[in-house]
């Protein structure tokens, strides 16, 4: 027996038309490609951030190992590829690298961490004769307009333990860090004071009194063969009193009753001692 059903009574099943699958899709395109724009500057946004990071903390890890005048870190050779010298009467300047000069190189070995400091530490006046000679310090700044420029390019040290790695190094972050180390100025330097009890105050305190300027620029990258610094820059600035002392560093003979080296007034290698003081008496005004 057939059973049939009349129209009227059959339940109807109905989708969506061809129109409104297209309205959707549309509006699915359209939210797509919102969140896909704003992906880029999201992740922008981040790498913005986990680079200033690192810089601050860098930035601040440079200025306490110079303002202690710090020998012992001799990790700092695995970051620094580089420090240059520059005067400004030698533009071709000075290179010291932490891997042994070989036959034709041109740079001078940076065996450690003590000469890492040592050379970020020597002050903008210093009269350097040559990549290993400084004369006649300690000495003020007699305003010859002969400075130093010391530059250094680092990879992070705070980063990621990833960027550490040997098979990382042209992919890690780095960054350029420009040490100025000067004497503090007060208005005798422009006022021309001359007097006996003044003068010495004022060598005094040229000699014990230092400001540390570190300057970090960022990215640093290689285009068309040469090296190049991107447009960030961040400054750090400390006041530092004590006395700047230079020395010879020789690993095998240090001082026997500070245990620290040997001061030498012709070596390139200074240090700070925020607990000492110098004298106006040793001062080639």
């Amino acid at each position: 027996m057939n059973l049939t059903i009349p129209k009227n009574q059959r339940q109807r099943t109905a989708g969506f038309t061809m129109i409104e699958l297209v309205i959707c899709l549309g509006i699915i395109a359209f939210a797509l490609v919102a969140i896909i724009g704003v992906l880029p500057v999201g992740i922008n946004v981040q790498k913005d951030n986990r680079e200033e990071t690192i810089i601050v903390q860098d930035g601040m890890y440079w200025m306490e190992a110079i303002r202690s005048g710090a020998t012992g870190l001799d990790n700092l050779t695995n970051h620094v590829d580089y420090i240059r010298i520059d005067e400004t009467s030698n533009r071709a300047g000075y290179r010291w690298e932490p891997v042994p000069a070989g036959a034709g190189d041109n740079h001078l070995f940076l065996p450690g961490g003590a000469e890492i400091i040592g050379l970020l530490s020597m002050p903008v006046q210093a009269d350097l004769v040559g990549p290993v000679t400084v004369k006649n310090w300690p000495q003020v700044d007699t305003r010859s307009g002969e400075y130093n420029y010391i530059r250094a390019k680092v990879r992070a040290i705070t980063g990621s333990a990833v960027d550490h790695a040997e098979f990382a190094r042209e992919m890690a972050f780095s960054y350029r860090l420009t040490s100025e180390v000067r004497p503090v100025r007060t208005v005798e330097d422009w006022a021309g004071y001359d007097g006996t009890g003044v003068g010495n105050i004022n060598r005094f305190r040229k000699l014990n009194f230092f400001e540390v300027k570190l300057t970090l620029e960022w990215p640093v990258f290689e285009f068309g063969g040469k090296e190049r610094v991107g447009p960030n820059k961040r400054v750090f600035r400390s006041m530092v009193s004590g006395r700047l002392v230079n020395r010879q560093i020789n690993r095998l003979m240090p001082d026997r009753n500070t245990g620290q080296f040997p001061e030498h007034p012709n070596s390139p290698f200074f240090f700070f001692e925020p607990h000492k003081f110098s004298t106006p008496n040793f001062v080639t005004q």
